[in-house]
């Protein structure tokens, strides 16, 4: 099992971090309160299973750690960090302020195509190059988010965000064998049965009556405008629908 551990030195010399061998999950703090927990760590321990790390410490001893040993508990809004690394599993606790507007502008990536059967689709690594380069093309031309394609020309999603289309009522999200990460939001929404997995194209985005991102830090954010083909519905009641999965399932 991963050595719960709150100190954040890591030998570069010897860690595994040189070859982007570890995991990471960010995970939202709402009262001190970190959200869906017991999801991240089966995340990572999927992850862990696929790299042949140790598995996670249960979610009550990572809780624990989090109120002995961070600003966590007093924390009204904030993020956790988990860094699963060189057989350790690195706890760090923060306030977070939200850094995007309270709907985003975004476009379809030009710089970058993801590879469907890839592992860096499906697991949270430190082999994050892809998603350090879409945030990038996305400051580049002024925008919040890309949604990047694969191979094939379908779309996955952005650099941290899961994309959902709204289209004549219907809610859809791009599969995970196309490339799409399997986010913690969307597995909420999924489970849920507030969209549906689906294959995606340029040109259903281009279509589509709303755009919506999720991720688990900034939850469920409203697109404006897809550059290139202009604005898009900001407040579509799927909005106010995934929003509403979202508060329910904090509370289960």
């Amino acid at each position: 099992m991963l050595e719960l551990v709150t100190d954040t030195a890591v030998d570069l010399a010897r860690s595994d971090a040189r070859h982007g061998v570890g995991l990471f999950e960010t995970i939202r703090v709402e009262g001190g309160r970190p959200l869906h927990l017991d999801r991240h760590l089966r995340r990572l321990a999927r992850g862990a299973a696929y790299l042949g790390l140790p598995e996670p410490p249960p979610a009550g001893a990572v809780r624990d750690v989090l109120i002995a040993r961070t600003p966590c508990a007093g924390l009204p809004l904030g993020v956790v960090r988990l860094l699963a690394l060189d057989e350790r599993l690195i706890v760090r606790a923060g306030a977070w302020e939200p850094d995007w507007p309270e709907a985003v502008e975004i476009a379809v990536a030009e710089d970058l195509t993801r590879l469907s059967s890839s592992p860096l689709c499906r697991f949270k690594t430190m082999s994050y190059l892809e998603n350090v380069l879409l945030a990038r093309e996305a400051r580049r031309r002024g925008l919040q988010e890309v949604v990047a394609r694969n191979e094939a020309g379908l779309l996955t999603d952005g650099a941290r965000t899961t994309v959902f289309l709204v289209m004549g009522g219907e809610v859809c999200t791009p599969a995970v064998c196309h490339g799409a990460l399997p986010g913690i939001v969307r597995e909420i929404v999924l489970e849920a049965g507030a969209a549906a997995e689906r294959a995606l194209t340029v040109q259903d985005l281009e279509a589509a009556d709303a755009v919506l991102l999720t991720n688990a830090l900034r939850e469920v954010v409203p697109v404006t405008r897809v550059a290139g083909w202009g604005e898009k519905d900001p407040a579509p009641p799927a909005l106010l629908r995934l929003r509403e999965v979202l508060e329910r399932a904090k509370r289960a």
